[in-house]
């Protein structure tokens, strides 16, 4: 409920601006669409979690590391919610994504 949808950012070295840019661009992408993200996923380099306070970014950091730990548990990848099932935990939990 708390991290929403996290989108994947291609490879760049770490510290490259352009790996900067791709996120601003999917922020902005994902904003625009009405969808707002909490985390991006940097590939082969991690996670970047924002949120209003310091301790919302850490349970939301924390939220998708439980999440990735039980799916690479999973012996197979749980089907996705459906678009009813999402809109309930947007409406029961206030998430924004």
């Amino acid at each position: 409920m708390k991290v929403g949808h996290v989108p994947v950012i291609a490879y760049h070295r770490p510290g490259d601006p352009a790996a900067a840019q791709s996120v601003a661009q999917t922020i902005a992408r994902y904003g625009q669409a009405g969808t707002p993200i909490r985390a991006v996923m940097l590939e082969r380099l991690g996670p970047n979690v924002w949120h209003d306070s310091l301790a919302a970014a850490m349970a939301t950091l924390e939220e998708l590391k439980e999440t990735a730990r039980l799916l690479s548990l999973s012996a197979h990848a749980p089907e996705p919610l459906t678009d009813p099932q999402i809109e309930q935990l947007r409406q029961t939990f206030g998430a924004r994504w």
